[in-house]
């Protein structure tokens, strides 16, 4: 009986660790950040009279990042993931959608609350964007390995000692890292079935 009850637990725990086994939630997110970080930078450096200087013109290059940065994760899991893992199709509920937002909605107050007693009640854009990357890694990554929580760590570092200019660039580049360790692993520790 105790057998058939690990298996049981095994089965019911598949869908929470293969949704993040290729680190496809940490490449997205880094990808983004990193990309709006360029849009930033490519809006510091353009002359106001450019088409980088308009509004719409920002908004179109935000527009094709996200897709672009979509479309690749979606690519991620079709061509290397499923193949590997499988496919599974989970049940569509309220519940299913409402219960990480009002978990994370939930966990960012709380690290926005920490976040603004170590700094001493100062809450700069780094100290905000940092506790909100703080819990997304540890919601959607799923720090089920060990060496994830030095990531994580390493995020809460950023938060207190990053300044604002490079607050998206670091936290972006953070998140990539994680990704493609994870990545990386997984595509050693798998092989995709015939």
């Amino acid at each position: 009986m105790k057998e058939e009850e690990l298996q049981i637990q095994d089965y019911v725990s598949r869908p929470r660790r293969y949704v993040n086994i290729d680190g496809s939630n940490e490449l997205t997110w880094g990808a983004m950040l990193c990309g709006f970080s360029c849009l930033d930078w490519l809006h510091a450096i353009a002359p106001r009279d450019s088409l980088w200087g308009r509004p719409w013109a920002q908004a179109v290059c935000m527009l094709a990042l996200v897709l672009l940065v979509f479309s690749a994760g979606k690519a991620l899991k079709r061509y290397v993931t499923w193949p590997r893992t499988g496919f599974v199709a989970y049940p569509d509920t309220a519940k299913r959608h409402m219960v990480p937002l009002v978990a994370a909605a939930l966990a960012a107050a709380a690290a926005i609350g920490a976040a603004a007693i170590v700094r001493g009640g100062h809450l700069g854009m780094t100290t905000l964007l940092g506790a909100v990357n703080f819990v997304f890694y540890a919601v959607a990554a799923q720090p089920l390995r060990p060496w994830k929580y030095g990531f994580l760590l390493l995020i809460a570092a950023g938060t207190l000692w990053v300044a604002d200019a490079y607050a998206l660039l670091f936290f972006g580049l953070a998140f990539l890292a994680s990704g493609v360790t994870t990545l990386t692993l997984y595509l050693r520790q798998t092989r995709a079935t015939p």
